[in-house]
């Protein structure tokens, strides 16, 4: 996952985010890791009910996309 290519399609980030995204690459790819991982979890919990997250999945899918 390239955290710059991360940084660049995140559109809302102000002030500390936006340094923290250029400079601080390896956390970037971190918080990546972990919301592909949550939305994982989010549709095995969610796996037999009508609502199982895709609302989620389609909100951040553009920007975790490898």
């Amino acid at each position: 996952m390239d955290s710059n290519s991360i940084c660049k399609k995140t559109r809302r980030l102000a002030g500390i985010q936006k340094t923290i995204c250029k400079r601080e690459p390896e956390i970037v790819a971190e918080v990546a890791k972990g919301a592909k991982i949550a939305l994982m979890e989010c549709k095995y919990q969610f796996r037999s009910r009508r609502w199982n997250c895709t609302t989620a999945k389609r909100s951040i899918s553009r920007i975790l996309r490898n």
